[in-house]
């Protein structure tokens, strides 16, 4: 029998132990142990019901036996206590024993609710990337070294790391931010650049130079200010964001790039000095190549994926490989957003969970913004883990409380860089980990306002309501292609109230020139939404059931054209003033002179193209236009001209088509009438 002075020895042995890092279900690996406790103590019998209520959890293997092997260890190594013969001093020592006892166990049990209840951050990826060769053979050159190794399997890579791939190969880089490149034979690139972003670790900046041959790129990360997949070519450079793609390139032949999702920036460099010839913008379902021209320079020639781009095995393959890449990263995405919301709503629990967090903020240092975020993340990571679940009427509340705290972390004008950890980390997680439906749609759609209601400044304010709105229109396109028709319903319901906003922000602006290129901007962004708003109306389909879509997009169609119509008015007074027309132009050339001065109000040529798009939809589709076309383009330049140019070769090419076909059929005819 121990005595009082051993116990406090005891006690304070097991406080000077170090703390042991909880692996995941802590708290169930703890309630089964304290249940094996608390069989010997029959006084405790009234904890051991509660701990009942609670639930019992498998312990993680070996996890029982390290515990009380070190705990033993400690017990044996203190020296063993005089021995008393008095009776009643034996007693005392039984229930002081007992009661120290009961006492370690009612405290251990407090702290691990406590630290279950309110959930814990979750330990970001580490900035370890790793190559893979997938078939045939590859080497690698790491920048200390001076000669190459092969490379067998699975290899850790490095920033300077070049990589050779040999002839009928293929590598796949996975790097830390869930980012995958696979490279295909006969290719040469270098890692130029492998960092983490200051704003979110799970977000990468990553730089490769592709010396030759050829590779695909599926990137997941948002934008946060940092972070970019940066693909670079002897003449070309692509900048992409939560999007696929492949690039091509040749010694001594045009790179060449392939959208598939979302958007890439091109911009192509000079043969000589690799300064920067021409910029655009690459939507999915369009290519590129970039072509040299007199005096170094490099344009870049446009158009769209023929069925020979979606077909070919390479292209299919990874298409594949991008769905089973998003399917894995989903399988981890709920557990981890379980891990990160600790007690959901609901559970007996969850008030102590919401007491310990107004405690924090109660004795917070500071304004506390940091903890605020802390809390709001939790509550929308409650909400996805709920919508999961079935429970839509408590997700919604979580998401209220999440949008709640987020006003209150705006009146404290907290700086730009921690009201981003409020939206990064959910955009990430939605287009990583969770599929694209209608429990998602109202979390992007708190995304959104959260946007909104940190931004002050009106014109910020302004381009920010229009990206938004933008964004919700390609959701709602890719949500019918899915055929998620009241998941599309409900988004574009909220495309069509945010939908309309003035200009007057521009109003009271005195600096002309920033003024011009903000209505410029609101310009481009508003002949987006026309645009996703066309292949909207493409997309639906003509089946009962669909009616009312029909009906939203062409009602948001009227109303974004009403809105470009406005915003021209507003640019109009910074456009040069027109020349007189002559009184001997005809009423054709009026109009024409009009089309090419509504296509020059772009100074950009993405916005360029995008109004010839809109302008000429019509006349791009039908051969019978070709020389309408024809006068069009030569009264553009540059590359208006080069891109109008391609399309009037592609019309030419039908219709050379069809007269082979025709002259065929003629020639078939002709040889049945001469067999009768």
């Amino acid at each position: 029998m121990r005595n009082p002075i051993l116990m406090d020895k005891l006690d304070k042995e097991l406080r000077r132990m170090s703390k042991i890092e909880p692996p995941r279900r802590f708290m169930q690996a703890s309630r089964n142990r304290l249940m094996e406790q608390i069989v010997l103590h029959q006084n405790e019998s009234w904890l051991k019901a509660f701990l009942k209520k609670i639930g019992r959890a498998v312990l993680p293997a070996g996890f029982t036996e390290l515990a009380r092997a070190r705990l033993m260890y400690r017990i044996n190594h203190i020296p063993q206590p005089v021995r008393v013969s008095l009776t009643g001093m034996a007693r005392f020592l039984v229930y002081t024993k007992r009661a120290v006892a009961s006492t370690l166990v009612m405290l251990i049990a407090v702290t691990s609710t406590l630290f279950f209840v309110e959930g814990n951050t979750v330990v970001e990826a580490s900035d370890t990337s790793y190559l893979e060769v997938v078939a045939g053979q590859a080497s690698i050159k790491h920048p200390d070294l001076i000669v190459w190794e092969d490379i067998n399997g699975l290899i850790e890579v490095r920033s300077g790391d070049l990589i050779r791939v040999g002839e009928d190969s293929e590598v796949i880089i996975r790097f830390f931010d869930d980012t995958e490149i696979r490279v295909g034979e006969n290719s040469e690139f270098l890692i130029s650049q492998l960092g983490i972003s200051p704003a979110f670790g799970r977000q990468g900046i990553i730089e490769i130079a592709l010396h030759k041959g050829t590779a695909w790129a599926q990137t997941l990360n948002v934008e946060d200010g940092y972070a970019v997949l940066t693909l670079s070519t002897r003449d070309a450079i692509i900048k992409a964001l939560n999007s696929a793609f492949y690039v091509k390139t040749e010694i001594g032949k045009p790179s060449s790039v392939f959208v598939f999702s979302n958007k890439v920036t091109l911009t192509s460099l000079s043969a000589d000095t690799r300064g920067i010839s021409d910029s655009i913008k690459l939507s999915a379902n369009q290519k590129a190549s970039i072509h040299a021209v007199s005096g170094g320079r490099t344009v870049i020639t446009t158009s769209v994926l023929d069925q020979q781009d979606r077909t070919n095995a390479w292209v299919q393959n990874n298409l594949l490989r991008d769905q089973n890449h998003l399917t894995a990263l989903r399988e981890k995405g709920i557990e981890r957003l379980e891990q990160m919301a600790g007690t959901l709503p609901g559970h007996m629990l969850y008030p102590i969970k919401q007491t310990k967090e107004r405690l924090r903020l109660a004795f917070s240092a500071g304004s506390g913004s940091e903890l605020q975020i802390e809390i709001a993340n939790r509550r929308l990571s409650e909400a996805l883990v709920l919508f999961e679940a079935g429970d839509q009427e408590k997700g919604r509340e979580a998401i209220v409380a999440y949008q709640n705290m987020v006003r209150q972390i705006a009146e404290d004008r907290v700086a730009k860089q921690l009201t981003q950890k409020l939206i990064v980390p959910h955009q990430k997680t939605l287009i990583a980990e969770l599929p694209n439906d209608a429990a998602t749609g109202l979390v992007k759609e708190a995304l959104h306002q959260t946007a909104e209601i940190l931004i002050e400044d009106p014109i910020e304010l302004e381009k920010m309501r229009l990206v938004n709105s933008v964004q919700r229109l390609e959701d709602v396109v890719a949500l019918i292609k899915e055929g998620s028709a009241d998941a599309a319903r409900e988004r574009l319901a909220s495309y069509q109230l945010a939908a309309s906003y003035a200009l007057s922000a521009t109003e009271t602006m005195e600096d002309e020139a920033m003024k011009k290129q903000i209505l410029q901007d609101v310009l481009e962004l508003r002949q987006e939404e026309l645009l996703l708003l066309g292949s909207l109306s493409e997309v639906i389909p003509t089946e009962e059931g669909y009616e009312d879509l029909t009906v939203m997009v062409a009602s948001a169609s009227e109303a974004a054209e009403e809105e470009v119509e406005m915003v021209l008015a507003a640019v109009a007074p910074f456009l040069p003033e027109p020349q007189d027309l002559p009184v001997q132009l005809s009423a054709a050339e009026i109009k024409m002179a009009e089309l090419i001065e509504k296509i020059y109000i772009y100074n950009s040529w993405t916005g360029q193209q995008n109004q010839i798009k809109r302008l000429l939809k019509n006349e791009l589709e039908d051969p019978a236009n070709i020389d309408y076309l024809i006068s069009v383009r030569d009264h553009l330049s540059g590359r208006a001209y080069d891109y109008l140019n391609i399309r009037i070769l592609q019309l030419q090419r039908m219709v050379e088509l069809q007269k082979h076909k025709m002259m065929e059929r003629k020639i078939e005819e002709a040889k049945m009438l001469r067999e009768i």
